[in-house]
């Protein structure tokens, strides 16, 4: 998220003598980065990108303060200047506050007190000058003051018309809204709920506001209010960003509370709002401050031993610099020995939870630059591990993208529902203690469910080919989890494309088909239909790699659901036989001879293991490729050949004779023609 901060305004918080440009300069290389200083109306504004876990800095204040620490640790003149606010006091003609009723579990902090008599004054020129360069509107000062206060301080501030909502009924009820509820937001807007967004309601059940995101028309301040409700509330975050991006009201308001803003800052907020009101608008504290804070907790200590530094950074900082650096960053710092300091961050800085979250803000503060380079004591490896061939991995890939299949990225962590769909009970997976969401808390064994998840996602394209490379994990008592590099790839394509594709994939590694082999392990199906199952998945077969030492096997082919193939490869054991190099065959001193037979087969005929027979029965086939296929006849083309003689019509028939019989005998086929 980018903020604009005008120099000016900045220096309101910061005494410093540095120039936009070294402000720039430094600040962009410890903390917060400074994409741009814009030169406006004879005004240097920042132009600054700040993290979504750094909302303390979404302010004037909170970049004030990130200021003062880095300039000062690059022996510029730097001090953040103290805020000073004073308590408001209440007249002695009060007004009573509304009926306040929270539910601590969607709100933290409910802070608000009554400002009465307020003038509609125009909004001063030093006010209306800093907003225009912010790029907000600018109204008049009882509605200007709190969007300069939330850019200020960086806590979002509401003010209410008070007689409109004491008209209602005089009541706020924090409550989660039910579907179908409508509102009007005050731009005249009207919305209705879906159920679960925090509303304030008045005792007739009606929606006055939409806290944390944008006002209400019926609590809105127009040209006759006189006396204004100034409240902050601290809506958990979550909340906040449903409802905003369920209705698409993005506000300023919204951006910031969604991301979790310190609820400590919003008495400061009220204070700072209220000596505005008084100064521009001529306003009289009407009430006490109400404050309700459920929220309200400690920040939790981290025990630092120096030594961190050291095996971070590789240097030493002398710890007067490290306790100041901390303590300028509004840390509560206790030396509890030479070694050892704890740390107590400021509840602005909820991100600072573990020693190496310290070490961190030691570091950019004390400025990465100033941390000396230094090669590795080490000498660079030069020779890369042998089971890991990125070479080959990037053929594989490109190989297959060139083909039509489309790669894709999962995740390593699956649903309780993804993991059984794998064949192995939860209890076979390793189970991650601090999931990133509820929904993936196992770490995969297999890459297929993920696949086919990918592939249900996208129904309206059924050629679509999907594949991955990554790892699959398996569990080890006491110790980490196997990791395996698996090479899977998910379709509705025909089982044959689909092993056309693999048959071509591992001649890429030049590996031939002669020492290739595709199993069947199930007889039940069928080369060129749909297959019903009784289960998620049937195991069809594997591929092995049969040299003349071994016998390896690659992978698996399976059937998922209903005409989904998937091919599961283990890349160790293919890389393990792959080849840098085709095998040289001298050319043939004789011819062979080659045709084209065709048969018909009972359905459910496992093809692959009739070419293996046609193989083994006649020695003289050098090959046997599958060449079409048309409901249940199939055509192959055989290549006859022999090292000593010219194969011709004469020596081929008998052979084609034995051929055709033992074909007919053992799979009840019958020949249809011979090209």
């Amino acid at each position: 998220m980018n903020i604009l901060i005008p120099h000016s305004w900045l220096l309101d918080h910061l005494d410093t003598d540095a120039t936009p440009q070294e402000i720039q300069e430094l600040l962009s290389l410890s903390g917060p980065s400074v994409e741009r200083v814009i030169e406006k109306d004879g005004e240097f504004i920042y132009d600054m990108e700040i993290t979504t876990n750094r909302v303390d800095s979404l302010s004037v204040r909170g970049i004030a303060r990130e200021a003062a620490v880095i300039l000062k640790q690059n022996n510029k003149k730097a001090e953040l200047r103290p805020l000073q606010l004073p308590t408001p006091k209440p007249t002695q003609t009060q007004l009573p506050l509304p009926k306040i009723t929270n539910d601590p579990n969607v709100n933290g902090r409910t802070i608000c007190i009554i400002l009465a008599n307020v003038q509609q004054t125009a909004t001063p020129d030093w006010m209306a000058h800093r907003l225009r360069l912010i790029d907000l509107n600018v109204h008049n000062s009882a509605i200007d003051i709190t969007n300069y206060v939330t850019h200020d301080l960086g806590h979002p501030c509401h003010a209410f018309d008070y007689d409109k909502l004491m008209a209602t009924g005089g009541e706020i009820n924090i409550v989660e809204a039910q579907p179908n509820e409508t509102f009007m937001t005050l731009d005249g807007l009207r919305f209705t709920t879906v159920g679960g967004e925090v509303v304030f309601k008045n005792g007739k059940n009606e929606i006055i506001d939409l806290p944390s995101i944008k006002g209400t028309a019926n609590t809105s301040i127009d040209s006759t209010t006189k006396n204004v409700l100034l409240l902050m509330e601290s809506i958990r975050a979550d909340k906040v960003r449903f409802a905003s991006m369920t209705h698409n009201i993005r506000t300023v308001a919204a951006q910031l509370m969604e991301k979790s803003v310190d609820p400590n800052l919003a008495q400061d907020v009220l204070f700072k709002a209220c000596q505005q009101y008084q100064e521009l608008c001529s306003a009289r504290i009407a009430s006490e401050v109400y404050d309700d804070f459920p929220a309200k907790a400690n920040q939790a200590l981290v025990h630092f031993p120096l030594s961190e530094l050291t095996r971070y950074l590789g240097m030493t900082i002398p710890t007067t610099t490290v306790t100041s650096i901390l303590s300028d960053l509004g840390c509560l710092v206790t030396t509890q020995n030479d070694s050892v300091i704890d740390v107590t961050p400021p509840t602005y800085r909820p991100d600072l939870t573990t020693p190496a979250d310290i070490v961190e803000e030691v570091a950019r503060m004390y400025g990465y630059q100033n941390i000396p380079n230094q090669l590795m004591a080490s000498a660079l490896p030069l020779n890369p591990p042998k089971d890991q061939r990125f070479d080959l991995e990037a053929k594989l890939k490109t190989f297959l993208a060139h083909t039509g299949w489309q790669e894709v990225y999962t995740y390593s962590m699956v649903s309780e529902t993804l993991a059984l769909a794998s064949g192995f009970s939860l209890e076979d997976h390793v189970r991650i203690l601090n999931p990133l969401s509820d929904d993936r808390v196992y770490l995969r064994r297999s890459l297929i469910p993920s696949l086919i998840e990918a592939l249900d996602a996208n129904p309206l394209q059924p050629q679509l080919a999907t594949f991955e490379l990554a790892h699959a994990y398996h569990p080890v008592p006491n110790q980490l989890p196997i990791e395996e590099l698996r090479l899977t790839l998910v379709s509705r394509r025909p089982y044959r494309e689909v092993r056309g594709i693999i048959e071509s994939l591992l001649s890429q590694l030049h590996l031939d088909q002669d020492y290739v082999i595709f199993s069947a392990i199930s007889q039940d199906f069928v080369h060129n239909e749909q297959i019903s199952t009784p289960s998620d998945t049937l195991l069809i077969g594997q591929i092995e790699f049969k040299g003349s030492n071994q016998t390896l096997l690659l992978g698996q082919v399976s059937i998922l659901k209903t005409n989904v193939v998937a091919i599961d490869l283990d890349v160790a054991s293919v890389f393990s036989v792959a080849r840098s190099h085709p095998i040289y065959h001298p050319i043939a001193k004789t011819s062979p001879l080659v045709e084209d037979l065709t048969f018909t087969f009972p359905k459910h005929t496992p093809i692959g293991e009739v070419i293996k027979q046609m193989k083994e029965e006649i020695a003289e086939i050098s090959n046997i490729q599958l060449a079409s296929s048309f409901r249940n006849n199939v055509t192959f083309t055989i290549k006859y050949f022999d090292p000593k003689i010219n194969m011709s019509n004469d020596r081929v028939e008998p052979l084609r004779q034995q051929l055709v019989y033992a074909v007919e005998k053992k799979w009840q086929a019958s020949l249809v023609g011979t090209i």
